[in-house]
């Protein structure tokens, strides 16, 4: 009997060490973004392009800089509040216009992405789309799934414009778009800003095809945002916010922007009110 109570001993003296010697990592320590299908620049796939994203990498930078590991995990975009809800994830994408998403979440201050429209055009055709009258001026190209709204749709679809506008199906859109533009069949094509910058960069029409914000369509602000039935996600909120404002004035968010052929909307706007 002494002898077994020697050897529990030596056990539980063996396994303790260990545990304080090699903490264990809990899931509160762990950052887990329910990641959808990948949409480069913001979720790139990895293995096919050697990039994880921006949002994955200021997710990464964050967790880091507040001792956290991070991990992604697959879920579908229909039911990625539902898993923030029961904890399979822990962070997920808000998008400022999503009234119904921000008011089931607690959000950082700190946006991750600033979502605007765009037109890419040739490097030395002067255009920017301020109203509906610009856009009625050139040929247009643009994919068909994405829903404009308003008036802007109404004019796309109207057969009477079929002559001055262009409306692209199927897959690789942005690299059709571009080739398009590059070939002279349009003048434009509207797709979102960050979407077109980095695309215009990887397939190598830098100094031939400019993008240039279409201010027509307005600006929506893609928020880290934590489930609130997450005791912590105040805390996390405000961690993020924290976290971004370093990785800014580090210059480490400029860095990760730019390998991606991107630059940091704050300084966008900035530029914007100084004119």
């Amino acid at each position: 009997m002494l002898r077994l109570k020697a050897v529990l001993f030596f056990f539980l003296l063996v396994f303790g060490v260990g545990f304080i010697l090699f903490p264990q990592q809990s899931a509160a320590d762990e950052l887990r973004y329910g990641r959808f299908s990948p949409f480069c620049p913001y979720t790139c796939d990895f293995e096919k392009t050697g990039l994880r994203g921006t949002v994955i990498e200021i997710f990464m930078a964050v967790a880091k800089m507040n001792g956290m590991t991070y991990r992604d995990v697959p879920v579908p975009s229909k039911r990625k509040y539902r898993a923030l809800d029961e904890d399979f994830s822990n962070v997920t994408t808000v998008w400022s216009t999503n009234a119904k998403a921000m008011a089931r979440t607690i959000t950082a201050q700190e946006a991750i992405v600033a979502s605007r429209f765009a037109t890419a055009a040739k490097i030395n055709f002067d255009f920017k789309f301020r109203t509906l009258k610009d856009i009625k001026s050139v040929h247009l190209v643009t994919g068909d799934g994405t829903d404009f709204g308003g008036e802007l749709a109404k004019y796309m679809r109207d057969i009477k414009n079929a002559s001055k506008v262009t409306l692209l199906h199927g897959k690789n859109l942005g690299p059709r778009g571009l080739t398009i533009i590059s070939r002279d069949r349009a003048d434009v094509f509207l797709s979102g800003m960050d979407p077109l910058a980095f695309r215009i960069k990887k397939f190598g029409y830098e100094g031939k095809i400019k993008a240039t914000h279409a201010p027509y369509l307005g600006t929506a602000l893609v928020y880290p945002g934590f489930s609130k039935k997450n005791p912590k996600a105040q805390q996390w909120a405000d961690m993020f916010t924290g976290g971004i404002r370093k990785l800014r004035k580090s210059g480490q968010l400029a860095k990760i922007l730019n390998r991606y052929g991107l630059s940091d909307w704050a300084d966008e706007e900035k530029s914007a009110s100084a004119k």
